[in-house]
């Protein structure tokens, strides 16, 4: 299945219908620092092409659950994994999400048989007429899954098997980490469709974890890069069998929730922030920062307590 999606935010948008849209998905108060476990539960079970499992109240499963489409992006799709990540970021009792998708394959990129479905696009950007001004709306509306999984507080680990196409390599890498099953296929494929190579973000995720010159060749050639190369070229960080992608991504991210909680949120944010760091010397203060912000929070004391008691840090 191929794809077509590119980049902002969709806080940006104007008009009632997405304002509709928007107050429907993103109000749940950041001011609830309690749990929230139950009001993202109760969002899932409204979504159907989405599902969500808490394995325990610190660790997000969400699951493209398209397998008779290889998990395409439809709109319906894009619509609850961002209502999905929205309330994630609001339940402070969540410390890790893993991505992963339903079936043989992680996501094969944008369904185009929905792409243009009228109802589809009303219920995603409300009543525009066709033009470069709905062309836009929509465009960013599917980019923005990107920049908002940038943004929330999580680390979000990729569970790829099967296809990871385009839009569906897109997510892969917008994700902090990605592990691969040995089935796992990565493409852009966009420039397949008669459109740019260059969607969704992968033009600037895709040469920082690769380097220019292999984004360059994929971006250009729609090479298909297989779990064996992918790990060569670092595309991903580990590799495992199909039949242990579930259970071992699940231990990645229990061994994330053994560290402190802000220690591992503001790794998360200065690791991307100091990507585009222009110096060393602007790195190193962003990382002053957040060692003196987490000296504050009492992690540092428990870390210490517990490395001389012999037992695991009991953090809050």
């Amino acid at each position: 299945m191929p794809t077509a999606p590119t980049l902002w935010p969709v806080m940006r948008f104007a008009g009632a219908a997405h304002a509709t849209y928007y107050n429907h998905i993103a109000n749940p108060a950041r001011e609830c620092c309690g749990d929230t476990t139950e009001q993202t539960m109760s969002h899932s079970a409204d979504f159907d092409c989405l599902r969500i499992e808490r394995p325990s109240p610190q660790i997000c499963v969400l699951e493209l659950h398209r397998p008779e489409s290889r998990n395409a992006l439809s709109w319906q799709l894009m619509r609850e994994l961002k209502s999905a990540l929205l309330n994630i970021d609001q339940d402070n009792r969540c410390r890790v999400v893993i991505l992963r998708g339903a079936g043989k394959s992680f996501c094969a990129g944008l369904d185009l048989f929905d792409q243009n479905n009228p109802d589809s696009l009303r219920a995603t950007l409300g009543e525009l007429k066709p033009g470069s001004r709905s062309g836009m709306r929509a465009q960013e509306f599917m980019a923005d899954i990107a920049l908002l999984m940038r943004r929330i507080q999580q680390p979000i680990i990729a569970a790829v098997q099967g296809h990871a196409y385009g839009g569906g390599l897109a997510l892969a890498l917008a994700c902090d980490l990605r592990m691969a099953a040995d089935s796992a296929r990565f493409c852009t494929q966009f420039i397949r469709l008669g459109i740019s190579g260059c969607d969704f973000g992968v033009s600037y995720t895709l040469p920082r974890l690769i380097g220019a010159s292999r984004a360059h060749d994929m971006m250009l050639t729609a090479r298909l890069v297989d779990a064996d190369q992918a790990e060569h070229w670092g595309l991903v960080s580990r590799r495992v069998s199909d039949d242990a992608l579930h259970s071992e991504s699940l231990a990645l991210a229990e061994s994330l929730c053994e560290f402190s909680p802000y220690g591992l949120i503001s790794t998360k944010q200065a690791m991307w922030e100091n990507l585009n760091a222009n110096s060393l010397q602007q790195a190193i203060q962003l990382e002053n920062r957040n060692q003196i912000l987490n000296g504050l929070s009492g992690d540092v004391e428990e870390a210490a307590a517990a490395f001389f008691e012999k037992r695991k840090p009991r953090f809050e």
